[in-house]
């Protein structure tokens, strides 16, 4: 066995067909079929259950898979480190984040990356925040960005707080009266008096739609009406022209010309907020392009959010919640 077969069945067994790997690879489906074949005669253990489609593994091959995916994890950690050790910059960074999230954050940091770093390589994949979980454990990427916190993680990954992130509630013009304020406040709404309102939220797999849920259940609101959109942006347009209440975050606002020029509300007495993490596997070394994109990405937005939140971003990674 070598790395290269790993490499190969690990693929087959992520796109559960090998006419799909072939494709992915840029091999023949004769010649891949030829190497698990190969494999299963050296091992002596058949690997994929061919009859069903998807292909599914048998024990076997889910063990071998397993132990596949450690020793190429190990492997890349080791040619990294060796990179590093030597001052080689050259390679790539593969790293996942939300298309919108991708729109507000990299423009800030890649340019200045990419001056350091011009024979780095940045192979970007945008997704939703549960589709980018998926790509993190097939090691399709090295590290992903997304408000979601440690808690909601599977075992074996880990969280580095980037920025503290406040969220809004924003609703049209004219759909918050005097009542409907808490305590009289001017710019805290009581969650539960807009419930006969339309509720607009991102749809399921997204990290907002988990947190909106989360405020829903808090709250004890079940909406009334519900719709469902798959863009934060469209989102804040949908509420201002009066179709519902959104809850988003300020970054939303922010890229649309700013708080002020829509309704803008708090939902709760302190602002609500959810740490931006990176999250990575427990056992990845990040070199040092990696480590410099990530730390590029805390100078630009840390130490104005937190100064914005009130919050200590520094003081946070890996523990801090973001729902």
């Amino acid at each position: 066995m070598d790395f290269r077969e790993m490499t190969y069945i690990t693929t087959i067994a992520d796109c559960g067909s090998i006419t799909a790997a072939a494709r992915k690879l840029y091999i023949s489906q004769p010649s891949l079929s030829y190497i698990v074949s190969k494999v299963e005669q050296e091992t002596g253990a058949k690997l994929f259950e061919r009859k069903n489609y998807p292909l599914t593994l048998t024990y076997a091959g889910e063990k071998y898979v397993e132990t596949a995916r450690k020793i190429l994890s190990l492997n890349d950690n080791m040619r990294r480190e060796l990179m590093d050790i030597t001052g080689g910059e050259k390679g790539m960074i593969s790293f996942g984040i939300p298309t919108e999230r991708a729109g507000y954050m990299l423009p800030k940091v890649l340019k200045q990356f990419r001056a350091k770093y011009p024979g780095i390589e940045v192979r970007l994949n945008e997704a939703k925040s549960d589709e980018l979980m998926e790509q993190l454990l097939r090691d399709e990427i090295r590290f992903y960005i997304i408000p979601r916190s440690r808690a909601d993680l599977p075992a074996g990954l880990r969280t580095e707080v980037i920025y503290r992130e406040r969220l809004l509630l924003v609703t049209g013009p004219d759909t918050v009266t005097p009542d409907m304020l808490k305590d009289g406040a001017e710019d805290e709404v009581s969650l539960g008096r807009l419930k006969d309102e339309a509720f607009i939220l991102l749809k399921r797999g997204h990290a907002l739609r988990r947190k909106t849920d989360d405020v829903m259940k808090r709250h004890k609101i079940e909406p009334a009406r519900i719709m469902e959109v798959s863009s934060c942006i469209s989102a804040v347009q949908l509420a201002d022209a009066g179709l519902g209440v959104t809850i988003v975050p300020q970054r939303a606002v922010e890229v649309l010309g700013g708080a002020e020029r829509f309704s803008c509300y708090r939902y709760a007495a302190d602002p609500d907020s959810w740490n931006v993490n990176v999250i990575y596997k427990e056992d990845t070394y990040l070199d040092r392009t990696e480590r410099y994109f990530i730390d590029l990405l805390k100078q630009a937005f840390g130490n104005a959010e937190s100064r914005e939140t009130g919050e200590k971003t520094e003081t946070e990674n890996e523990t801090g919640p973001d729902a």
